[in-house]
């Protein structure tokens, strides 16, 4: 772009050109709006108080003898009454403007005030309009103006009170208008007193410049109030300035009673181009604050990529609705849609055509749902509100235009239904659409799933477990059970494995698979780990403390653990506490959980170490990098994942690849353990190839606490001499 292109485009917005959205014209007329409260108050106090210096002055001294006492009052006071009124009138209306109810005072007010307004002109005929010099022809004029005006005004503010009773919102024509008629008056009332001043023989003073500085007061006080407070667009306020300081100025120099001098005019010329600068300064200084409130606006109503609602403007729009029409949640169905298998345009094509994709399909939702609300609620998730019956046809008319959209692309629409219930929560609503689409996410034959009666009763079950976690810790609902760990070689007792368990007073025994998964989904996994912690701590030390033997004890940690608290800080403060020897607190780190910020992990882990803990690697095999893991890390123990058991009896493959991850462990300076050891002849391989230890129902299933130490008074567990 050429500089003098920039140049240009600068002047234009400098002086208003630039068109401006919808949303900034609405904060300019607000603001207006706002400023002529100030303005109709100051004007209000004026009034009143030349009201009363007029009536001290002239009335009370002169209504003995004034023939016409209507007439005396009338030519002294008229135009200040006037004048309150009018401001008064803007005042109530401004008020009332920004209130989000319809007051009955405020209507009321606003009724009797706007009909003053247009009555008072009535009493034009006790004003003698004279044209026949130059000062009676513009005082007869300004009058005239004026008179013409405050009809105007009435019947703007009336119209808009009315239009605000009935749909309980102000018409921006209206308020607009009203302003701009306010300012005319000003104005009006400014060139007419000041121009009156300047004509009038009857001020004089010792210098005979006196009557110069006292007429040019009232104009310049409406001046800087029409300019300051009420703003345009910069060439409107340019050409309306302009015009009306040199409309007066050639008013004051045509007429002959009084000597105009240079320095007068060049005074004036000053303070016009000032009074117009810093109305196009509040003019930018406003139009500025408009944007950047409109963006944030915008932020927090829309999705800035897809140009939809967030999920938080939906819920407030449903809620408006259904205060609107209380039937509409009778009406209303939410569907929570979900791009299943996004992820691969992503990762194989990258972000950008990720998002434009997004953006293609996000048109397709409004095509599809025309007159319907929709949100993006995040990622590849949308949320809609229907209020009929038919978005079945519509689901499936979606899902059509999504295979054309994405081709040969493996994704697939999931949407999830749910119908709320009466003053549910919209937010409620979407999480039970969004569970009911959940249910169905790994179904590739299913497209909908609607929220019935069965998924009501798993999906509450799931927001009690979220919703009372911290008092199942506080009460012991949750503890650790034990599974043992033995030798291979004489199968005594070596240690325990501390599994979390769930024992709740309303839904009985919760199985880990209910939980566990629920709560790293809700990144609350590290509650749970933190209470095993303190729970096995606090039993060890019971246990030292009457004499029962103690075997060194795995706790699990998930990569979140260590996202979401500070494990080595938690740890170090239970052995401390309670008194425990570090190497009976064995480290259990799951495979997977090394797959995301591995230099935050190879940290974590080597911290650990070097205060004395034993790292065990959970789940080795179970699917990832795992000679990557090997590569980049240390462990104490390797403990290979049961799955490579699973077909131990008819996979002659399984014995060769156990037998080399033993092979290659020991070459490594690492333990072994395998998990899930069922059968003898398991256990006689396992030893045979070197696996260390071993842990499965062949030793024993996870034991309450009080049954694992009874098994080993009774000597079912054989505690090894060389437990570590």
């Amino acid at each position: 772009m050429s500089y003098i292109k920039r140049f240009f485009l600068f002047i234009s917005d400098l002086l208003g050109f630039k068109k401006n959205s919808s949303y900034v014209k609405s904060y300019i007329n607000d603001a207006n709006v706002k400023s002529s409260i100030y303005m109709s108050f100051i004007v209000i106090v004026l009034e009143l108080w030349m009201i009363i210096r007029n009536t001290n002055t002239y009335i009370i001294p002169g209504w003995a003898a004034a023939p016409n006492k209507f007439d005396l009052i009338y030519k002294l006071a008229g135009p200040y009454v006037l004048f309150l009124i009018c401001a008064t009138a803007v005042l109530v209306f401004a008020i009332s403007y920004f209130k989000k109810k319809n007051y009955k005072g405020f209507f009321i007010a606003n009724i009797v005030l706007s009909a003053l307004c247009i009555l008072y002109p009535l009493l034009l005929v006790k004003e003698k309009l004279d044209f026949n010099t130059e000062k009676t022809i513009v005082n007869s004029i300004t009058t005239l103006l004026i008179y013409c005006s405050l009809p105007l005004l009435g019947a703007a503010i009336l119209t808009n009170t009315l239009y605000k009773n009935k749909l309980n919102k102000n018409h921006t024509v209206l308020s607009m208008l009203v302003i701009i008629l306010f300012a005319t008056v000003c104005l009006l009332f400014g060139v007419k007193v000041g121009y009156s001043d300047f004509a009038n023989p009857l001020y004089k003073g010792d210098s005979p410049n006196f009557d110069r500085l006292k007429m040019i007061t009232c104009f310049l006080t409406m001046t800087i109030f029409v300019a300051c407070l009420l703003i345009w667009k910069p060439y409107i306020s340019i050409i309306l300035l302009t015009s009306i300081f040199v409309i007066f100025l050639r008013l004051l120099k045509g007429y002959h009673g009084r000597e105009f001098l240079e320095p007068d005019e060049i005074n004036y010329i000053t303070f016009l181009i000032s009074i117009t600068m810093v109305a196009i300064s509040i003019y930018q200084q406003r139009v500025a604050e408009a944007r950047k409130d409109e963006k944030l606006m915008y932020d927090a109503k829309y999705d800035r990529l897809v140009n939809l609602y967030n999920q938080d403007y939906l819920c407030e729009l449903y809620e408006e609705k259904c205060h609107i029409d209380s039937s509409f949640y009778s009406k209303a169905n939410f569907l929570f849609i979900n791009l299943s298998q996004f992820r691969m345009i992503n990762d194989q094509r990258g972000v950008d055509e990720g998002d434009k994709l997004l953006i293609k399909f996000s048109e397709v939702l409004k095509e599809v749902f025309t007159n319907d609300l929709i949100a993006r609620q995040a990622d590849d998730h949308f949320v809609v509100i229907i209020d009929n019956e038919a978005y079945l046809e519509k689901i499936n008319q979606l899902n059509d235009k999504l295979k054309e959209l994405v081709g040969n692309l493996f994704i697939l629409l999931k949407v999830g239904v749910y119908k709320p219930q009466e003053n549910e929560s919209p937010y409620t609503a979407i999480d039970k659409a969004r569970y009911a689409c959940g249910i169905i996410k790994r179904k590739p034959e299913e497209l909908y799933s609607i929220y019935g009666d069965n998924i009501d009763k798993e999906f509450k079950k799931k927001q009690y477990i979220i919703n009372n976690l911290d008092e199942a810790i506080k009460n012991d609902w949750i503890q650790a059970y034990y599974q043992p760990v033995v030798w291979s070689v004489n199968k005594e007792l070596c240690g325990a494995e501390a599994l979390a368990r769930w024992i709740d007073p309303e839904y009985g025994f919760l199985s880990p698979a209910e939980f566990i998964p629920l709560l790293e989904e809700n990144r609350l996994i590290h509650k749970l780990d933190a209470a095993i912690i303190v729970y096995v701590c606090k039993k060890m030390r019971e246990a030292m403390d009457n004499n029962r033997p103690v075997v060194p004890i795995s706790i699990n940690f998930s990569r979140l653990d260590f996202e979401l608290m500070d494990v080595e800080k938690i740890l170090e403060e239970n052995i401390t506490k309670y008194n425990i020897d570090k190497k009976l607190i064995h480290i259990e780190i799951t495979e997977s959980a090394l797959s995301g910020n591995v230099s935050l992990m190879r940290e974590k882990i080597l911290s650990l170490k070097n205060k004395g803990y034993a790292i065990w690697l959970d789940d080795f095999g179970s699917g990832y990098s795992s000679l990557n893991v090997l590569k980049d890390f240390t462990f104490d123990v390797i403990k290979i994942d049961m799955t490579f058991l699973s077909n131990f009896e008819t996979n002659e493959k399984t014995k060769d690849i156990l037998d080399s991850i033993i092979q290659l462990a020991n070459k490594l300076g690492v333990k072994t353990l395998t998990e899930g050891v069922e059968t003898i002849e398991e256990s006689e391989f396992l030893k045979d190839i070197g696996c260390q230890r071993l842990q499965g129902y062949l030793f024993g299933k996870p034991f309450k606490l009080d049954d694992f130490e009874e098994k080993i008074e009774k000597k079912q567990f054989i505690v090894s001499e060389n437990i570590l």
